[in-house]
């Protein structure tokens, strides 16, 4: 019974230490003792503990101010994450060509659990645009790219029905729109969404349909290339 209790629910020292790098993914760049006991909801002696042991590991810097950050040993994981994925020659460029031929926003994101990861990003060449972050971490939502990662996870290529492409607007953000669509690979599983997003107020009816040809031929291309046997066609 104990070691089935363990399987399930992991240490409680390692899970409370986990919630407290949770913290920092929507927290900011910075966040104090008082933040960080607050968000976790753990006493005081207990947070300063566990900060103490990922100071240690580098995993939390502990500022000047007072103030703790992410440490390097996280962005040294975030990047062997990335590379593990062995995406970013094959990703970027489509990405980039679809900000340049879209003039909007072009992403890639994929599903982490019950989370989705903006892993690439090529920024829109235009004054106005909306601004993603490469490693951003959202939980699973009712955004265009959330929706295809929901819809395909489960049986990627083969997944039961005709839809490819989705389109959004205000969920996250209330001037922002976008549009996305899935990307296979081997063995036709789900990789990713591929994804376009720019200000609402340019993603018209008749604008996004300028638009939706050019990113689902993209998730063709790139399903070809990753490996996939069926390509969807939009």
């Amino acid at each position: 019974m104990l070691e089935r209790t363990r399987k399930t629910k992991g240490v409680n020292a390692v899970n409370r230490a986990l919630a407290l790098l949770d913290v920092f993914i929507d927290g900011g760049k910075s966040l104090s003792l008082a933040d960080l006991t607050k968000q976790t909801r753990l006493v005081k002696p207990t947070v300063l503990r566990l900060l103490l042991s990922l100071e240690n590991g580098g995993y939390v810097t502990r500022l000047p101010s007072g103030q703790y950050q992410l440490g390097a040993k996280v962005l040294q994981l975030g990047t062997v994450y990335r590379t593990n994925f062995a995406l970013d020659g094959l990703v970027l460029p489509v990405l980039e060509h679809l900000a340049d031929v879209t003039k909007e926003t072009a992403s890639f994101h994929v599903k982490e659990g019950n989370k989705r990861i903006c892993l690439f990003r090529a920024e829109s060449p235009q004054p106005v645009r909306v601004f993603l972050v490469a490693g951003t971490v959202h939980p699973m939502d009712n955004t265009a790219s959330g929706l295809v990662l929901q819809t395909y996870d489960a049986h990627g290529a083969l997944t039961e029905t005709k839809k490819l492409l989705f389109r959004t607007s205000g969920v996250r953000d209330s001037q922002t729109a976008s549009l996305a669509t899935p990307v296979f690979g081997h063995e036709d599983r789900l990789v990713g969404a591929l994804t376009v997003t720019g200000p609402i107020t340019r993603f018209q009816t008749a604008e996004s349909n300028k638009v939706a040809p050019q990113l689902l031929a993209a998730a063709s291309r790139l399903s070809r290339t990753l490996g996939a046997k069926t390509i969807p066609k939009g």
